[in-house]
């Protein structure tokens, strides 16, 4: 048996061999958080506890899981969104803090009360479909995905939150599944859109265990999701709609770019927190 403190100790200096510094401590202090049930002054206070035998087999077998470069979300099973716990597992990418960024940006250009007709485009495990749902109340939303497996990770977390959404299998890339979808004010999607000769200079625990059909588009059209929006939303004989998307920060002006030549009124890109050119809003008149 160990002591927190030296749990904690322990796992950050293993990780250590696979992360810097911070990401070790970091993943760590979420994982000795979780297996405690202690939030993190409380675990400074406990630091001298004894961890107990089920504790230990848990604490074990997540640090062996971590040591694969199995990322912290899918050892706990679950991510933090817009202050909402999410399930997570390798059917869907983890909820990041840009994509919140996203969120944001459509609430401030529509009020919170009004009668939405939304469609999100991959919605992986729904964090923006429930986000969205949970501030615009009256909203209808529609949310597609291409994976079984996703849909069901975003259904349970739908459910979990009490937020009613239509969740669908579609694959967008498929014009003639476009037929089935009604009248929309708002479209937005967090598309695959990384080039997959990428693959090689990313981080491996993304690489090794986030789903490939969600990051992941080929070299010679890295824009075929833009594309594919851009076209649908044009398509509609009914207006205005907006248009949200993150985006691949190298590609962001020509994406931009390949909204105006589709003649939509209106495009703008955005900066993350981070200053790179992450956000799209298009408006379809």
């Amino acid at each position: 048996m160990i002591t927190i403190k030296q749990a904690l100790n322990d796992s950050i200096a293993a990780l250590q061999k696979s992360y810097d510094d911070r990401e070790a401590r970091a993943i760590s202090q979420l994982l000795i958080e979780h297996i405690t049930q202690y939030a993190k002054l409380d675990v400074l206070m406990h630091a001298n506890e004894m961890l107990s035998e089920a504790q230990m087999q848990t604490y074990h077998a997540a640090l062996e899981r971590l040591q694969q470069l199995e990322p912290i979300q899918y050892v706990l099973g679950y991510a933090w969104f817009m202050n909402k716990k999410l399930t997570v597992n390798n059917a869907v990418l983890i909820p990041r803090q840009e994509t919140e960024e996203l969120i944001n940006l459509i609430k401030e250009h529509h009020a919170s009360d009004a009668p939405l007709s939304i469609l999100e485009i991959g919605t992986g495990s729904g964090c923006i479909a429930i986000a969205l749902k949970a501030h615009f109340k009256a909203a209808n939303i529609l949310a597609i995905d291409i994976s079984e497996a996703a849909l069901t990770v975003a259904k349970e977390n739908a459910m979990q939150h009490q937020c009613p959404i239509d969740f669908q299998q579609v694959d967008f890339l498929n014009l003639d599944e476009h037929l089935v979808f009604p009248k929309f004010d708002i479209i937005v999607s967090n598309p695959p859109y990384i080039p997959i000769q990428e693959k090689v200079t990313m981080e491996q625990h993304v690489v090794q265990h986030e789903p490939d059909n969600a990051l992941f588009v080929p070299n010679d059209t890295p824009l075929v999701f833009y594309q594919a929006i851009a076209h649908y939303a044009m398509q509609q004989t009914y207006g205005p709609i907006a248009v949200y998307c993150e985006l691949h920060q190298d590609f962001a002006l020509q994406t931009k770019v390949l909204f105006e030549n589709k003649g939509y009124h209106s495009v703008n890109i955005f900066k993350d927190i981070f200053e790179n050119w992450r956000m799209l809003r298009a408006i379809k008149k």
